[in-house]
């Protein structure tokens, strides 16, 4: 920056200068930027208007220099295209960074800056001059003014929006440091083995991508993109929608799932407004399996297709067919990389041979499988030292005393689905909310491995989250940012102890395991479980990472699955039901919650909480709409708080139940229905808890006129 400072505009007509600010300009260190500029650098018309225009004072109201420097901006742009041919996108605003550090940031990259800027509340079409700006006023608000006497202050300041950027891009997965093609010559590819295994085709290739991004400009729902798949091509079929989805964010990185909305990635902005295929070069020399081979052998010389398909067979020895060799080509074909040239051989185009100039690393090659995939035996010798149920069920006992009420028969058929099969050890756990299904999975597990701890190696409790589209959540994944390292998951930890302590049980509690699907998160341990077959983990060579590159399925350990049915969930396919022991919570009775003998309320008040929230829980039991163990804790909590208050007793009951229990009456016209809340206002009314008694009332006035009644409305 000081250097640039003080060669204007003494050194504006300096060749060397010139070179060093365009061409080697330091101010971001993500590529040099592969869009030649000497010709503009050569031009004396350029040279001369950009020494005029960058030696004039910004004007000091901010409005107006943000106006000014988008007009500078704007010129230098058109004049670099063309006199260039292609414009330097990331030279630009380096160079601008560099002269102008009040205004600009080290975020060079037009589609990481607008991404950023979208992300920081701004327009999506906003010009990159005021996304700039925009950016370091946000942080300007939050840090205060930069110290302008202190150049290392300026310089973290400059610096500190590549650092949110990295923070809030990041997917979880990690990324390898390229930029697109037109700004980074010196790419880094990715070892064969972490790569994606060649592109999928789709009907209108590139421009068929080119038609998804004013839609996902703003973002859109999975249904949403979906139905633009499915406008774009009709005859596709249903199944293969998502496969077009991946096709779209995962093989060419043009947009990123946040929660439920598809947005563009910075990639896809960069596409969407210079619909320019070199923005897909970095990620597909580096990051698909192939796509380097075939640029690299016909930088060499032309070649015939079969030729090129037997290549590309060595590449990947799983390609035992022509049809993902044939997918690729036809890719590099539709994004102008490859043609076929008047000898009818496939030839590197213009386009084709700067790709071929990013290569500067050999192809590497998938190597060739060294041992078969062993099924494994339906049949193992099991050496797991399991307890008697006696001495399980006693134990189990000594550790619920007091805080939960077991039916001894339900947890034998816990104990007995879990370990009838020989390697297959999988339950699931249904029914209403809080009715104790993970108090009698965790309680189940310490007891089965006849501990006390709560955090003890051989159990561990996994929250299921939603957006869990893979496995890797439970069995990692290679994290290609850290050059090859594997980032495992408490679920594989906990896997591999068991596999290799083969004598103890060990149990993994997969909570709420249907707020994403199970069948997709879980598909390669299920099918593991099966047959007590291979864990496939990665490819990497032995001495990058401690977790071996495959495990046999591990016969002592168990997974319990605890799961609600409710409109946030998912419900479970066949795949998971036919390999699952079921179990479900549904007959709750209210008498037997323990915590009636050691609530301080009331003798008068308990028997009138406990006769109510029975009446309650049988009313709205035919409909499955009563209520688990947590939220008769949560009652006589409140009460037990409230009533010290000193307020009515009858008053604090109609609130709390109006709080806890009506919140869950949902329904549509059924003779059960309208029954269940006929039945609860009788109740309600009966204890005379008038409010509540409203709401049910307008519950039965919304089913007759609606056909449906729910407490949120």
């Amino acid at each position: 920056m000081a250097e640039v400072k003080t060669g204007i505009p003494g050194k504006l007509q300096d060749d060397e200068f010139l070179k060093r600010l365009w061409d080697d300009n330091p101010v971001a260190a993500t590529g040099m930027g592969s869009v030649k500029t000497a010709p503009a650098l050569a031009d004396a018309t350029f040279r001369d208007w950009f020494a005029v225009e960058v030696t004039k004072p910004l004007p000091a109201d901010p409005v107006a220099a943000e106006i000014w420097l988008t007009a500078l901006y704007d010129g230098l742009r058109d004049r670099l295209k063309v006199l260039c041919g292609r414009t330097p996108r990331l030279k630009l605003n380096r160079v601008l960074c560099a002269i102008y550090p009040d205004h600009f940031t080290t975020v060079a990259d037009p589609g990481k800056l607008l991404f950023l800027h979208k992300e920081m509340g701004g327009a999506a079409n906003d010009h990159p001059v005021r996304a700039h700006k925009a950016i370091r006023n946000r942080i300007d608000t939050v840090l205060g003014p930069v110290n302008d006497t202190d150049p290392i202050d300026v310089m973290r300041r400059i610096c500190l929006p590549w650092m949110v950027y990295e923070r809030i891009s990041d997917d979880g997965i990690g990324d390898a440091p390229n930029a697109p093609a037109e700004h980074a010559p010196a790419l880094t590819p990715l070892p064969a083995t972490l790569r994606r295994k060649g592109l999928t085709s789709m009907k209108g290739g590139f421009q068929t991508l080119l038609g998804y991004l004013p839609e996902l400009s703003e973002g859109v729902s999975k249904e949403e993109f979906s139905e633009i798949i499915r406008q774009s091509n009709p005859e596709l079929a249903p199944s293969s929608l998502i496969t077009c989805i991946n096709v779209v964010s995962r093989e060419f990185d043009l947009c990123k799932r946040d929660g439920d909305t598809y947005r563009l990635s910075a990639r896809g902005i960069n596409l969407l407004e210079t619909q320019d295929p070199d923005e897909l070069a970095d990620h597909l020399l580096t990051k698909i399996l192939g796509v380097d081979h075939v640029v690299k052998a016909l930088d060499i010389a032309p070649q015939g297709k079969t030729s090129l398909v037997t290549m590309l067979q060595k590449v990947h020895p799983g390609w035992t067919s022509e049809f993902a060799p044939t997918s690729l080509l036809g890719w590099l074909t539709s994004l102008g990389v490859i043609g076929v040239n008047d000898k009818k051989q496939v030839a590197l185009t213009e386009r084709g041979k700067r790709w071929a100039e990013l290569v500067t690393w050999e192809p590497e090659s998938l190597p060739a499988p060294t041992e078969p995939i062993v099924e494994g035996k339906t049949e193992i010798s099991d050496t797991t030292q399991l307890p008697t149920f006696p001495e399980l069920w006693n134990h189990l006992s000594a550790l619920v005393a007091g805080k939960l009420v077991l039916d001894k028969s339900l947890a034998a058929q816990l104990h007995a689905g879990l370990w009838f099969h020989p390697i297959r050890h999988f339950a699931i756990l249904t029914g209403i909310s809080g009715s104790g299904k993970t108090q009698l999975a965790l309680n189940y597990a310490l007891a089965l491995c006849n501990v006390n701890k709560f955090d003890h190696d051989r159990v561990r409790v996994i929250p299921v989250q939603p957006g869990w589209y893979d496995p890797s959540p439970l069995l990692g994944y290679v994290n290609p940012i850290q050059d090859s390292s594997y980032r495992s998951a408490p679920f594989l930890d906990l896997l591999l102890r068991a596999a290799a302590d083969p004598e103890q049980p060990y149990v993994a509690i997969l909570d709420e395991m249907n707020l994403s699907h199970p069948e997709q998160y879980l598909a390669p341990v299920l099918s593991a479980m099966e047959t007590s077959g291979w864990l496939d983990l990665h490819q990497l060579s032995e001495d990058t990472t401690p977790i071996p590159r495959r495990v046999r399925y591990p016969s002592n350990l168990a997974i319990i699955g605890t799961l609600n049915m409710d409109e946030t969930t998912h419900g479970l396919s066949d795949k998971v039901l036919d390999r699952a022991y079921t179990l479900e919570f549904w007959n709750i009775k209210v008498q037997d919650f323990p915590g009636w003998a050691s609530t301080p309320l009331a003798p008068a008040l308990k028997e009138k909480t406990q006769t109510l929230l029975t009446a309650l829980g049988d009313a709205l039991a035919p409909v499955r709409l009563h209520f688990g163990w947590r939220t008769i804790n949560d009652v006589l909590s409140y009460l037990t708080f409230h009533v010290a208050l000193a307020p009515s007793e009858t008053t604090a009951l109609d609130d709390v139940v109006y709080a806890k229990v009506l919140p869950k009456l949902r329904g549509e016209t059924s003779a059960k229905f309208q029954k269940a809340l006929q039945e609860t206002y009788k109740v309600l009314a009966e204890n005379g808890l008038t409010r509540c008694c409203n709401k049910v009332s307008s519950l039965q006035e919304d089913l007759v006129a609606t056909g449906s009644a729910r407490f949120w409305r």
